[in-house]
């Protein structure tokens, strides 16, 4: 940077017009401030007056000043420097301090909203398990076998569905801290399909779910147990937020160097406004069956980004929606 200013200085204004020289050699040492520090922002403003000194003060090409003016000039541009770059470390420590700060604050909102959030939605399922265990604990409990089955059944549900929302908080946790570790093999991306199908089996029931995945699809490098985390949110979604009994279906495609997979419904479909926050932190465009703390879709991302791939939402052709990902093929 001090040799780029100096020649620059030394094209456009000679070693006539000192003001303008040492205005460019400066901007030299605050560029390298903003950019490198205190440290190497020092060494460029001693730097820069040697410069200054040895090509643009008589005699010229040589260290030695003949004219007590120019002396006064090399002090006070190699003092301004100085002050230049004390000023740049005391501006990136105040913008490190203020950046902290943002941190804190962006951090209390987003415990708030977790807390909010979680509280409502764990509360929910732990109600209705209360509610179904203390009735068959009662004195008075239901007799008959059919209605203590309904009532084991409700109980099981509502635990795998708080079991879930822990699940999705743990990993929001791994993926925040960076902790998610990747363990790819080369695997069938069929044989993850069909166990996402199967433990979701009790939510598809009474929905015609339609599976295409061709013979020829080759391995994919994917991590089995984040991958099936990915598949099974994003079926979990379009059980919470399309019509009871409404199809699914499930297809991949090798495409480009890389396998698409997608997860399609016949729900209301995602506004366009909503397609890329539908993505973030606990936001949900509308509220499903069952709620949820708004963090399935960050997690699907983020696991898809570990793995190199892509995620979005497209509105599907005759209603609904269509989440894809992408998982790289790799040599």
């Amino acid at each position: 940077m001090v040799a780029t200013s100096t020649a620059f200085a030394w094209l456009l204004f000679g070693q006539s017009e000192l003001a303008d020289v040492v205005m460019v050699q400066l901007l030299g040492v605050v560029v390298v401030s903003v950019r490198l520090g205190y440290g190497p922002s020092l060494v460029a403003a001693v730097l820069s007056a040697l410069a200054f000194e040895f090509f643009f003060l008589p005699p010229y090409f040589s260290f030695a000043i003949s004219n007590l003016r120019h002396v006064v000039t090399f002090a006070v541009m190699l003092v301004v420097a100085f002050v230049i770059s004390r000023l740049a470390k005391l501006a990136r420590e105040q913008a490190e301090v203020a950046r902290r700060a943002s941190m804190r604050v962006e951090t209390e909102q987003l415990r708030n909203a977790l807390l909010s959030s979680v509280s409502h939605d764990l509360r929910t399922p732990l109600a209705v398990i209360t509610g179904a265990t203390s009735a068959l604990l009662a004195e008075h409990a239901p007799a008959d076998e059919a209605s203590q089955r309904e009532l084991l059944e409700t109980a099981h549900q509502e635990a795998l569905r708080l079991n879930r929302l822990v699940v999705n908080l743990l990993d929001m946790a791994r993926l925040e801290a960076g902790a998610l570790k990747v363990r790819k093999e080369p695997q069938p991306l069929e044989e993850v399909i069909g166990s996402a199908l199967h433990r979701l089996e009790d939510r598809l029931r009474g929905r015609e779910v339609e599976t295409n995945v061709p013979r020829d699809l080759p391995l994919v490098p994917f991590d089995p147990v984040l991958i099936e985390l990915v598949l099974t949110n994003l079926l979990e979604n379009a059980t919470k937020y399309t019509p009871p009994g409404s199809p699914i279906d499930v297809s991949a495609v090798l495409r480009d160097g890389e396998v698409e997979a997608e997860v399609s419904d016949r729900g209301p479909g995602i506004a366009e406004g909503d397609a890329a926050r539908v993505f973030e932190k606990f936001f949900r465009a509308r509220e499903g069956e069952g709620g949820g703390v708004g963090l399935g879709l960050t997690i699907c991302q983020g696991i898809i980004s570990a793995h190199r791939g892509r995620i979005w939402v497209a509105p599907r052709a005759g209603g609904g929606a269509t989440f894809r990902f992408t998982l790289p093929l790799e040599p």
